[in-house]
């Protein structure tokens, strides 16, 4: 995959936003390098001691949560890196909390569109608190045990599509 794409957040009532955009370009050895530019949209929020970019809907406010512990390249059948880029957490609008439980994981499989994902429920615990986590999975903390799949009814914007 090569060139730039829009990051698409969607849900079953029709309502779309666009998030921003990745930029691919070719790495090599069937691989893509990719960056990541979350749209103005995003406000600027001091949420849980830090700094979050946060998108506000009526029911819920996804604060932008990406993980960069790796090389930012993904491949045919390696993925992780760019769902690692794309992690939320939720909450309600205009809350000033943030609980690690409502992690929101999009995994993501080709698609004819590009690239779609389907929403995740995640724990984000072993990214705040890595020591917690043993060494040799700190990179890619994340197991498939982890990742449970999110009710499409509690989740503002269930799909995200990269085309």
């Amino acid at each position: 995959m090569t060139g730039v794409k829009n990051i698409i957040l969607s849900n079953p009532a029709g309502e779309q936003v666009n998030i921003g955009t990745v930029t691919f370009a070719d790495a090599g050895n069937a691989q893509s390098r990719f960056t990541v530019a979350i749209a103005p949209e995003f406000g600027e929020y001091f949420l849980a001691m830090r700094p979050f970019r946060c998108l506000a809907g009526k029911t819920q406010q996804l604060c932008w949560f990406p993980v960069n512990r790796e090389p930012q390249v993904i491949s045919a059948t390696d993925l992780v890196p760019l769902e690692y880029a794309l992690m939320f957490m939720r909450t309600k609008p205009a809350s000033l909390h943030l609980n690690p439980f409502n992690g929101v994981y999009y995994k993501m499989a080709w698609s004819d569109e590009g690239l779609t994902g389907t929403v995740q429920d995640v724990d984000m615990d072993p990214f705040i608190t890595p020591d917690a986590v043993p060494l040799e999975r700190r990179v890619r903390p994340l197991r498939p045990q982890d990742l449970s799949p999110g009710d499409p009814r509690s989740h503002w914007l269930p799909t995200l599509t990269i085309r």
